[in-house]
């Protein structure tokens, strides 16, 4: 894992999840809503609407989108691009083994 970032785990449903890496890290996820639960930090994301936007600043604050399977927060992310929701560039975080990652912008 980075020694310092936010990464997002999961953004599909009807809540996003982030792993704080350091307490200025969680502190930023806080001020955006996240709350603990089962050692991550999660927030609500009742609508598409509220998605785009979190998923908007999570950017701006440089958020590691988690690649993955079927619609991990990278594809997803990825997804609203291609769709015209989000102009930015975005960070990609994906995992060789539980020690060696690789981040890339996307």
């Amino acid at each position: 894992m980075p020694d310092e970032g936010i990464i997002v785990t999961e953004l599909a449903g009807r809540r996003a999840v982030a792993r704080a890496m350091t307490p200025t890290d969680e502190v930023d996820l806080a001020r955006l809503g996240f709350l603990p639960q089962d050692g991550r930090l999660a927030r609500a994301v009742p609508t598409e609407e509220d998605r785009i936007a979190l998923i908007r600043v999570l950017i701006d604050i440089g958020a590691l989108f988690a690649e993955g399977r079927d619609w991990c927060p990278a594809e997803l992310v990825a997804h609203y691009r291609e769709a015209g929701h989000i102009r930015q560039r975005f960070w990609v975080i994906s995992w060789n083994s539980p020690s060696n990652f690789r981040i890339r912008e996307a």
